[in-house]
């Protein structure tokens, strides 16, 4: 109830900022419409909440379920409270309430997946989604880097067809070949977790440095030759992509999918690489831009890429040298030191 009379009063709040006839409206009005959209957002998010526990009871017909489902479900509300950024000047137009909407959906998601009986999972899943959770951010973090290097080229290129598909060619080229590299590193490297934290250590310094650097170039870069421009875009747009390309297939080695399982397994970590790209254009557009400035986004991005590595780290040095579950090969012992079995033929 109290979640829902704050977003319905933020919700009031925003479009009453950006409605434009209301800059002589009254303090009354205002209080009055404000108390109306708060009883409304109430009354809305009491309705949702006692709909989604009956529908909860009826389709899964156990009491255990429903009653777990009932003890956690208030937590997925709480994502309403996102509606308090109008309080910093995020206006909450169409798109951000539809974030919001579907932030909800994922928490209620999560929820009725908690309240259900708990199975073993297998470790291969576990695997799967600690690798698409690394992707989600190192991929959301290049691209954070890559908008914010494309914005400082064109303040000194000028915004015209050559430049922006120099960058964009560069940047795909430097995720296509970082795909190759990836898949012989991933067949080379006896680690692919370090060999990946690596990987995201050397895109974060190149993002704190890259503010400075790419301004630089981009100065000496105007006005010289289209060899020389495209030498230049390419020295500081494809490296780093690069790099990112690389980390998809180094995790999709990582994780080792069952053959029956290597569909599922690609599509997770792909969807999880986009997903983080695109929450990354969302967030850059609409927050991090508005309230920050070019360098502040380098700085974000250079954080992410630390955290995606610090968190492969921690996540090598808790599984073992290699890392992967599925590595793990049985062993026998007869009468001496354990050996692993070997590999059986076809």
């Amino acid at each position: 109830m109290v979640i829902g009379a704050v977003s319905g009063a933020c919700v009031a709040l925003s479009r009453l900022a950006s409605a434009p006839g209301t800059l002589g409206a009254s303090w009354l009005m205002v209080l009055i419409q404000v108390a109306v959209a708060a009883q409304g957002g109430a009354a809305l998010l009491w309705v949702v909440r006692s709909g989604l526990r009956w529908l909860v009871r009826r389709v899964t017909a156990s009491h255990a379920v429903a009653d777990a489902y009932e003890c956690d479900d208030t937590n997925s509300y709480a994502v309403f409270l996102l509606t308090l950024a109008t309080a910093v000047g995020v206006q909450l137009v169409a798109p951000v309430l539809w974030t919001i909407v579907a932030l909800f959906v994922a928490a209620q998601w999560l929820v009725i997946r908690g309240a259900r009986p708990v199975r073993a999972r297998d470790a291969g899943a576990r695997a799967r989604l600690l690798a698409a959770g690394l992707l989600l951010s190192a991929w959301g973090a290049s691209m954070i880097g890559a908008l914010t290097w494309q914005r400082m080229l064109v303040r000194h290129l000028g915004i015209t067809m050559q430049p922006v598909t120099l960058i964009v060619m560069a940047a795909l080229l430097g995720v296509g070949v970082g795909a190759l590299l990836g898949e012989r590193l991933a067949r080379a490297a006896g680690r692919r977790l370090t060999t990946f934290a690596l990987l995201e250590g050397a895109l974060a310094v190149y993002a704190l440095a890259s503010a400075r650097a790419v301004d630089r170039a981009g100065a000496q870069v105007t006005g010289a030759s289209f060899g020389v421009l495209v030498l230049g875009v390419l020295a500081l747009v494809a490296l780093p992509a690069l790099l990112t390309g690389a980390a998809l297939p180094l995790l999709t080695a990582w994780v080792r999918p069952a053959p029956r399982e290597t569909g599922r397994a690609a599509a997770l970590l792909m969807c999880a690489a986009f997903l983080g790209a695109a929450l990354a254009v969302f967030a850059l557009v609409d927050v991090i831009f508005a309230f920050t400035g070019l360098r502040a986004a380098t700085w974000i991005a250079a954080a992410l890429h630390l955290a995606a590595a610090l968190a492969a780290l921690v996540l090598h040095v808790r599984r073992g040298s290699q890392a992967s579950p599925a590595d793990e090969a049985p062993s026998v012992s007869v009468g001496g030191p354990v050996r692993p079995l070997p590999a059986l033929a076809g």
